[in-house]
């Protein structure tokens, strides 16, 4: 159930009860913990290796990437660390 919420409490954005659900059960699950070290770890590589915003690109019509698409966040928040449908 906690999971889920890995990848968006890794990057600091899951908030109120969500947040304090996830914190208490942190407490006792020490592979939750271990996840979320994971993706703490490769949420930070990837926020060192963000490009500077600069003038949009054109092509393909599409507009500059924002949020987590941008920091390539998605798929560690959708996935997890270990990917779909995958626990230990």
């Amino acid at each position: 159930m906690y999971r889920i919420g890995l990848g968006v409490y890794a990057i600091g954005r899951l908030a109120g009860a969500e947040a304090d659900a996830l914190s208490a059960h942190l407490n006792g699950c020490p592979p939750c913990r271990a996840e979320l070290a994971e993706l703490r770890t490769v949420a930070e590589l990837l926020a060192h290796s963000v490009r500077a915003p600069g003038p949009a690109r054109k092509g393909a019509g599409r507009g500059p990437r924002t949020g987590a698409s941008r920091l390539g966040l998605s798929g560690a928040c959708a996935y997890g660390a270990r990917g779909p449908g995958r626990s230990r």
